[in-house]
């Protein structure tokens, strides 16, 4: 369902109650703005965006073990004998 605001002077704009409920977004939200293109203005609720992000990055890092990628194993290598020089 749409349905129709007016941006004033100022350029503000009021969000309808049943739109930000339905959104979840509650007051002093902090909202990302991005234009999508012309006369497209895309508002996120930062918090819940902040959110998925964070469970995308558990699942994604989930069993992570640094030393099993070969990149970190040569870092590691060289660091241990840049320890070891060091002695």
């Amino acid at each position: 369902m749409a349905e129709s605001v007016t941006i004033d002077e100022k350029g503000r704009l009021v969000i309808p109650k049943d739109a930000r409920r339905r959104a979840g977004i509650k007051p002093r939200s902090r909202l990302l703005v991005k234009v999508r293109g012309p006369g497209i203005i895309e508002l996120r609720d930062y918090e819940t965006l902040s959110q998925a992000v964070q469970k995308v990055a558990v699942k994604k890092l989930t069993g992570w073990r640094e030393a099993e990628h070969r990149e970190e194993k040569l870092l590691f290598k060289l660091s241990k004998e840049a320890e070891d020089a060091n002695r």
